[in-house]
């Protein structure tokens, strides 16, 4: 393979990499040691400036600066994620983190809006999100899209509006030990503000295309009550329109006439429809006039109302505080689907004579409250009882489509089903300080956490899935059975509704202490229980020394694990791939059926993972720079399988009572991987007297992930002749490769006077999908020319090869202008993706490939770029802005 790509198993050079990371953890382990029989450097350094980015994520014993932690932890205030007019929390953190990323998804329903966000080049769902340090609930939507976030389950961030924060931590290590399941890649808390005052803004922008405007109001109060307390409130209302950078449909779009007058099925090559290739017959006189414009690739159009609380009121006399908060949120969203043609089997051409855009019609509610009491001296501990409850309820609908088994009879619109998703927690910690006579106490921290969940997947209106008995009504197919259900996909039917549910206890507790002044040792461990698998008892072991006042190192090893998410267990539908660049119905058939049973599923199992991380942090004189690298081993890894399809399966199916599909998958264990990686940061600020301060924020990420073990092909899929592995390598390649490897931010904020300046610069490494799983020569060499590809033989026997594309990395500027109106007031203005820059297209369809009998992997020339840019495909925008604070 070329371009630097390792999708299939590496054992090269295995044994090496390991010895290099027990080589930094040996050194960190050595430094350790030295520092303590050494005397003492801090007597002879200057004392350095604390740092003043203060954190409570990572530990149970207070806060401290970024710069103290035991292990990497960012802190993002609430005025930095305001900079660059962004109104969601996640676009937000992708300027600012640069081990954070998050996809733009197109056509992918729900995703679309929730935008699965990943951190060190891990899974969705092996990232943890805390509101006030407490567990966040997820949605109920398991990824089914071809893109980033595959059949796992991602956090809804934007239910919670940005103007409620008052900064965001991002814990970069594992913290399973800590806080239980999904914590494998790292932790994000989300901080409510609870300051007194009223602050607000409205915010709007447009793209250079003309579109994409959006309009951001949001309003907060925060009121003084009794005993010193606080109740914040906080409402937001988001309106955005949708961008389209998709190109003209040249294909055929009518049927075709033979030269016996006999209507023939149209072509879906480029240019089939306007004459640059061969049509299927002669051309129906409208598509000299057809709009070509029939697809739309961009960011998809959502209205968003949320409001947000955050309570603390002081007891009387006692110590104790009363704290709550909670919220609810409402997003309305139209996302467009693939179009059909006017001369498809899909249309009901009386409804839909030129071809239609289905459009999902997705519903997206959140609703939360967490309440507790914290307070001191229970028995010399201190305490703190909470419980919380949150709820994801998610209505899928499609509107402007069809069920062509209705014929005449089918309506436009219908409702597809619905999620919901329930998490109720409730914890107990203490914490305790013990004095050993050494001016360092020792502290200790226990507690224990409940948890239930539920899941309940449930049916649309019959019309969206049933057989409505008519055929196809007109064309060359006419008086053959129809296809079944609404289009694009099929809703859920009542067979597929499905309840499932669960609890979870866990007993944790942690210890720390700090020896010799400069020396921080930090160990934790958990033991958590499931009703559906069992136990699992993991630790976490971490230091920090001081070599010298400015400069410290710090490590820590860790093991963690991930239970399957409801959803990945019960959840089943039925979607219309584009598999080669043909429809096929491809069911996701729940791993715990006996249909899916029947095609070598198996029940499915907690990942579990090993962390190793070594780091060095350097912080004197407003000057801090930190340096960790780290390595994730994880096992059992939960993905989406491949999707096997064949007549025999087809077959085997229909006879089981699933007919009518074309391809199968299930999420199955499937993977064995590790990755590697290293993430840099330096802050600092510059005075320059009367001419302003300069503050600068340099920080990379770089990592890889390479496969320890791939499932191979199960026996009962074998059984049918189908040699597709379970987990192939388009499935391989989204994992490895569809981040960036590499990613770099240069931030930089001037400030004099009422004026500052603000410039982004942000690098995102190259990303690689599969193209093609199946290219003979000569449509490789028609398609590839000037792009950059790997080819990956389909078998020793054949010709064929699949085909990666490598999509180059690009630096996104962005620039922003500040001016502070009155002490409470400050406008904004700015331009983001200042230099206008796209992602490499897709690899295309041209007069030269049909000519080959292929396609290119851009949808026949409409899409032209891939859903895994990981800055969008939006081009140059511009945004404007007014604050308020008093």
């Amino acid at each position: 393979m070329t371009g630097g790509l390792h999708a299939s198993i590496d054992k090269t050079g295995k044994a090496k990499n390991m010895r290099q990371f027990r080589g930094i953890a040996m050194a960190s382990t050595g430094l350790v040691a030295l520092s303590c029989i050494l005397p003492s450097a801090a007597a002879l350094a200057q004392e350095a400036d604390a740092g003043t980015d203060i954190v409570v994520t990572g530990s149970r014993f207070g806060s401290r600066s970024a710069a103290q932690s035991v292990v990497p932890i960012d802190t993002i205030s609430a005025d930095d994620l305001a900079r660059g007019g962004r109104s969601e929390v996640q676009d937000m953190l992708k300027t600012s983190v640069p081990s954070f990323n998050t996809p733009r998804p197109s056509a992918s329903g729900v995703g679309d809006f929730t935008t699965p966000p990943t951190l060190r080049g891990l899974s969705t769902g092996q990232l943890l999100l805390l509101v006030n340090g407490k567990r966040r609930h997820s949605t109920g939507d398991l990824s089914t899209s071809n893109g980033i976030g595959r059949g796992d389950v991602a956090y809804d961030f934007n239910a919670i509006p940005s103007m409620a924060l008052s900064n965001v931590e991002i814990l970069r290590d594992g913290a399973s030990a800590q806080y239980g399941s999904d914590a494998i890649a790292g932790v994000i808390n989300l901080t409510l503000d609870k300051s007194t005052g009223v602050k607000g803004k409205v915010s709007t922008g447009i793209t250079k295309e003309g579109d994409g405007e959006y309009v951001d109001v949001g309003a907060s109060v925060g009121l003084p009550v009794w005993n010193g307390g606080v109740i914040r409130a906080t409402v937001q209302y988001q309106n955005h329109s949708a961008t389209d950078r998709s190109m003209d449909d040249t294909r055929q779009q009518y049927f075709g006439t033979n030269a016996a007058g006999a209507l023939v099925m149209p072509s879906a090559f480029y240019g089939s429809g306007t004459g640059l290739t061969a049509s299927a017959g002669r051309l129906d006189a409208r598509e000299a006039t057809v709009d070509r414009r029939t697809s739309r690739q961009g960011n998809s159009a959502y209205e968003m109302k949320s409001v947000f609380l955050n309570a603390e009121i002081p007891t009387n006399g006692d110590g104790a505080t009363i704290y709550a908060f909670g919220g609810y949120s409402d997003l309305d969203g139209k996302t467009p689907y693939f179009f059909r043609r006017a001369g498809q089997d899909q249309t009901v051409r009386a409804l839909h004579p030129d071809g239609f855009i289905p459009y999902g019609n997705i519903r997206l509610r959140n609703v939360s409250a967490t309440g507790g009491l914290r307070g001191e001296d229970l028995f010399g501990f201190n305490w703190d009882v909470s419980t919380g409850y949150g709820k994801s309820l998610i209505d899928n609908g499609t509107i402007n489509a069809n069920n062509v088994s209705y014929g005449l009879a089918s309506p436009t619109s219908a409702h597809l089903g619905s999620t919901r998703y329930d998490q109720w927690t409730t914890n107990l910690d203490l914490t305790r300080q013990f004095d050993l006579g050494d001016g360092a106490p020792l502290n200790f921290a226990l507690g224990a956490e409940y948890r239930e969940e539920t899941y309940r997947l449930i049916a649309g209106e019959p019309v969206s899935y049933a057989d409505g008995g008519a055929v196809i009504l007109d064309g060359p197919n006419a008086g053959r059975p129809a296809p079944v259900g609404f289009q694009p996909s099929p809703g859920i039917n009542p067979l597929d509704e499905t309840f499932g549910k669960r609890d979870s206890k866990a007993l944790y507790a942690e210890l720390e202490k700090e020896l010799f002044g400069r020396l921080t040792l930090d160990a934790a461990i958990r033991h958590e229980n499931f009703s559906d698998f069992g136990g699992t008892t993991n630790y976490k072991l971490s230091s920090r020394l001081q070599v010298i006042e400015p400069i410290a190192v710090r490590g820590s090893f860790s093991t963690g694990f991930r239970a399957p998410h409801l959803a990945q267990i019960f959840f089943s539908n039925t979607v219309n791939d584009f598999i080669n660049g043909a429809p096929v119905l491809r069911r996701n058939l729940p791993v715990n059926s006996a249909a899916a049973q029947l095609i070598g599923a198996e029940p499915l199992r907690p990942e579990k993972s090993k962390n190793i991380s070594a780091g060095i942090v350097y912080d004197q004189g407003g000057l801090t720079i930190t340096v960790d690298a780290y390595q994730i081993k994880l096992k059992d890894r939960i993905v989406q399988s491949s999707a096997f399809q064949g007549t025999a399966l087809t077959n085997l199916l229909a006879a089981n009572g699933v007919s009518g599909i074309g391809s199968a998958s299930y999420i199955t264990n499937a993977v064995d991987s590790t990755t590697r990686g290293i993430d840099v940061t330096l802050t600092n600020r510059f005075d320059f007297g009367s001419l302003g301060e300069l503050s600068v924020l340099l920080a990379g990420n770089y990592n890889k992930t390479k496969f320890d073990k791939v499932a191979g092909t199960p026996d009962e899929i074998a059984a049918l002749g189908i040699t597709t592995p379970l987990f192939d390598l388009t499935q391989q390649v989204r994992i490895s490769d569809s981040q960036p490897r590499s990613k770099v931010l240069l931030n930089l904020n001037w400030k004099s006077g009422d004026f500052s300046l603000g410039l982004t610069n942000t690098y995102y490494g190259k990303v690689s999908a599969v193209a093609f799983t199946s290219l003979t020569p000569a449509q490789i060499e028609a398609l590839t020319t000037g792009y950059d590809v790997t080819l990956v033989p389909v078998s020793s026997t054949s010709a064929n090869s699949q085909v990666i594309q490598h999509f180059k990395g690009k630096i996104i500027t962005d620039i922003q202008v500040n001016y502070d109106f009155t002490p409470g007031i400050t406008l904004s203005a700015g331009v983001n993706n200042l230099f206008d820059i796209y992602p490499t297209q897709n690899l295309r369809s041209t007069v030269a490939s049909v000519a080959a009998g292929t396609n290119g992997s851009d949808n026949a020339g409409t899409l032209p770029y891939n859903a895994i840019s990981p800055f969008g495909f939006n081009g140059m925008s511009f945004f404007a802005s007014a604050a308020f604070k008093f």
